[in-house]
């Protein structure tokens, strides 16, 4: 099974369609390199970081100026676009709740115009998106990986998520360590020059484009951080598909343990699969070897369990939209972080997606949890 939405996979030629960007900011869609991919991408200039945006072939003028922009959002938008524009007009900095409904404001704008649903705010995705924020801040990087080795489906995890999260990030690409402003004011400006940066991408670098206007997707929390005396926004855009309720898991087992997986999905999704996949439990990462990572894929389960009539090690049980199942958690008797995944599919189509995905850390055989 793989995720199919989103830019969920990463592969060898993602990485090398990256933009390279101007000193100081990058931005990253999860699976897929967008601006400044590269190891030498994003050094700090003498004059400080700068938030120049260039994509690899795009006219260099093609970002639109932002009051061009909020002027178009009061022409043509509704009255959440409006509210945008008139924000913005007024020019005055905003809090970090108040930027964060102006992002979301944006997203619904450029989703509206695809004639997609609009996303509704997830605050257990923005206390996770923040985390990430503040990490990228402090650090100087921009990616997927947290400092400390997290990755975005388990900061989702921590923060009490239980749907899929697919994750935006925009922020320094420098290294350099930078002190966080406790209590942060956002100009207009700089938030949209982040979103502008995300939506003005093209074929095939569009990662992050792509995952505004996926339509799966049903909700957004948005991590916002700044460094003290810099007018320029760290962003986490968390893309949330939420189509069910399930069971709680257990934050941490060890290798062979059974879990119960269950749950409820909600129309249109209807249950098809559920997934166990592994990577290696995180380490601390210095901004150096954080900077040259790239793009993170989505891990792929190493054992997948179907309903009854399916080839399938252990027969998912399932009654109407509720389903449940003990699986084991062990891949070779290795420990590490496990993602639990449950996949669905939607009328009109066959494909397998995946609509939940959270972690669990494994100890290894005959360790402690």
């Amino acid at each position: 099974m793989r995720a199919i939405h989103g830019s969920g996979t990463t592969t060898r030629d993602d990485r090398r369609r990256g933009f390279r960007g101007a000193a100081g900011l990058w931005l990253l869609g999860v699976g897929a390199c967008a601006l400044g991919c590269g190891a030498g991408a994003g050094r700090a200039s003498p004059e400080g970081p700068a938030v120049a945006f260039a994509a690899r072939g795009a006219p260099e003028d093609g970002a639109r100026p932002v009051a061009d922009e909020a002027a178009d959002a009061a022409k043509h938008g509704g009255g959440e676009a409006q509210g945008a524009a008139a924000r913005h007009a007024k020019g005055r900095r905003m809090t970090r709740a108040e930027a964060a409904r102006h992002v979301i404001e944006l997203v619904n704008r450029d989703r509206a115009a695809h004639e997609l649903p609009p996303v509704a705010w997830d605050e257990t995705a923005a206390r996770a998106g923040r985390r990430h924020a503040e990490d990228m801040v402090r650090v100087g990087f921009t990616g997927h990986w947290g400092s400390d080795g997290s990755v975005p489906e388990e900061r989702y995890t921590a923060a009490g998520g239980d749907g899929f999260v697919m994750e935006n990030a925009g922020c320094f690409a420098d290294g350099v360590p930078r002190e966080l402003d406790p209590d942060p004011r956002f100009s207009a400006e700089s938030l949209e020059r982040v979103h502008r940066a995300f939506m003005n991408e093209k074929p095939p670098a569009d990662g992050h484009r792509r995952n505004v206007l996926t339509a799966s997707h049903t909700s957004l929390g948005v991590g916002l951080a700044k460094a003290k005396g810099l007018d320029i926004a760290c962003m986490a855009q968390e893309f949330v598909d939420d189509y069910g309720t399930y069971q709680p898991l257990p934050r941490r087992a060890r290798v062979g343990e059974v879990i119960r997986v269950a749950g409820e999905l909600r129309p249109p999704a209807k249950v098809a699969g559920v997934g166990i996949s592994r990577i290696e439990r995180g380490a601390p990462i210095e901004a150096e070897r954080l900077l040259r990572m790239g793009g993170y894929a989505i891990p792929q389960p190493h054992a997948t369990f179907f309903p009854k009539g399916y080839k399938t090690p252990i027969p998912l049980e399932v009654n109407g939209n509720r389903f449940s199942i003990q699986v084991p958690l062990d891949d070779r008797g290795r420990g590490g972080r496990y993602g639990v995944s449950v996949w669905a599919t939607f009328p009109g189509s066959n494909e397998l997606k995946m609509v939940s995905l959270r972690t669990v850390d494994v100890g290894g055989k005959g360790g402690a949890r």
